[in-house]
């Protein structure tokens, strides 16, 4: 696995055990809302001696957008919630906020949803809110939502 990781460089995404590349446009050509959005990624999440590693067509630009709209929320106040609200169950993530600034992050990531389950809880600081900001926004500069 980690030959495999090597060769994907710097994640677009880095959250706590949580790593997210995107690879492209799952359609290259498609410019509609809901073909031209789903993207090809690799996510890794690892804690504890424990990793798992999902690939494909998992993640959209739009849930991107919604999570980075929810976090610069959560950022205002650190009360609430902001999740990655992805429609395929590979991958799932709560960021829940409370008045001290200290931030549940709850990770679900499987590359199998009908015969795994998986896990992971982090606590970060409110800080880390503002780096997912920027690396969401560099994302979505480089793969656009499409048709909206």
């Amino acid at each position: 696995m980690n030959d495999y990781l090597n060769k994907l460089g710097e994640p677009d995404i880095t959250l706590a055990g949580l790593k997210l590349w995107v690879h492209g446009y799952q359609f290259r050509d498609s410019e509609d809302r809901w073909d031209g959005n789903w993207l090809s990624a690799t996510a890794i999440c690892s804690e504890g001696g424990a990793s798992v590693l999902v690939r494909g067509n998992f993640i959209r630009t739009d849930e991107i957008a919604e999570w980075l709209s929810a976090v610069e929320k959560l950022e205002l106040n650190f009360t609430g919630e902001a999740r990655l609200p992805c429609m395929e169950p590979n991958l799932a993530v709560t960021l829940k906020g409370s008045p001290l600034g200290a931030i549940e992050m709850d990770v679900r990531i499987t590359p199998d949803q009908v015969t795994q389950d998986h896990r992971f809880t982090f606590t970060i600081d409110q800080s880390y809110l503002k780096s997912l900001s920027s690396q969401c926004s560099l994302l979505l500069g480089t793969f656009p939502l499409r048709g909206i």
